[in-house]
C-alpha cells in the first residue's frame, strides 16, 4: 500500500476512437496541495490538445461531447510532442527526474482507468513511444473499493453527480472537456483526503 499526502497530480483525458485503437485528442492535467484548502488546480495546470494521426477527423460526436473543434487539433502537437510537454511540466513542480521517475510522494489520480491503463498505454504502444515510467502507479477514484468505501454509497450518475453529491462541492465547467474533468475530479480527491482517505495504487 503507497499512501500520497502532499503533492496530487490529477489526470483526465477525453478519447476519440479511430479503427480500434482509442487515440487522446487532449492531455489536461491539474496538480493540487491536498493539505491546502484552496482551488484544485491552485498549484499548477497543463492543458494540451492532440493531433490524431491514425484518424485526423474527428467525428461530430466526439465534438459534440467534448466541444473540442477539428481546428482545435489540427493546430496541436501529436501525442509525443504533447507527451514531451507533460513531462516537462511535471519536471518543473519538481515531480519528476529527467528520465520520468517519480520523485517524491505523490501519484495520478483518475475518473476510471481507461485515462492511463488503456487509452495512454495502447496509443504509445501503437506508436511505439516509451510510456514514461511516472505512469506505473494511479488510484481510480471511480472504483467500488476507493469511492464506495469512503463515501458509502456508489458513485452514480457520472463524475458530475459524484461532485455535486458532496455537500459542499459544486461543479465548475463543461463535462466531459477534459481539463474541466482533471478539475473536478480534483476536487472530489481534495475532500476525500481531507476526510481521511489515503490512497492504494493501481499497478
Amino acid at each position: 500500500m503507497t499512501t500520497a499526502t502532499e503533492d496530487r497530480v490529477l489526470l483526465a483525458k477525453e478519447k476519440n476512437s479511430p479503427i480500434q485503437l482509442p487515440a487522446d485528442i487532449s492531455v489536461p492535467c491539474c496538480a493540487s496541495n491536498s493539505s491546502v484548502k484552496a482551488d484544485a488546480y491552485g498549484v499548477s495546470a497543463f492543458n494540451s490538445f492532440v493531433r490524431p494521426t491514425l484518424n485526423p477527423r474527428l467525428t461530430q460526436f466526439s465534438i459534440d461531447l467534448t466541444a473540442i473543434t477539428q481546428e482545435d487539433v489540427d493546430a496541436a502537437p501529436t501525442i509525443d510532442i504533447a507527451l514531451k510537454s507533460y513531462m516537462k511540466w511535471l519536471n518543473s513542480l519538481d515531480l519528476v527526474d529527467g528520465n520520468g521517475f517519480r520523485k517524491g510522494n505523490w501519484c495520478f489520480a483518475t475518473w476510471g482507468d481507461v485515462d492511463i491503463m488503456s487509452t495512454l498505454r495502447l496509443e504509445l504502444e501503437y506508436k511505439s513511444i516509451r510510456l514514461p515510467p511516472c505512469f506505473d502507479r494511479w488510484i481510480n477514484l471511480k472504483h467500488d473499493s476507493i469511492y464506495k468505501k469512503h463515501y458509502c454509497r456508489e458513485p452514480k450518475g457520472g463524475l458530475r453527480a459524484c461532485v455535486e453529491s458532496i455537500g459542499t462541492l459544486s461543479w465548475e465547467g463543461r463535462a466531459h472537456n477534459g481539463f474541466i474533468d482533471s478539475v473536478n475530479t480534483a476536487k472530489i480527491l481534495r475532500h476525500m483526503i481531507q476526510t481521511g482517505f489515503r490512497c492504494q495504487l493501481e499497478a
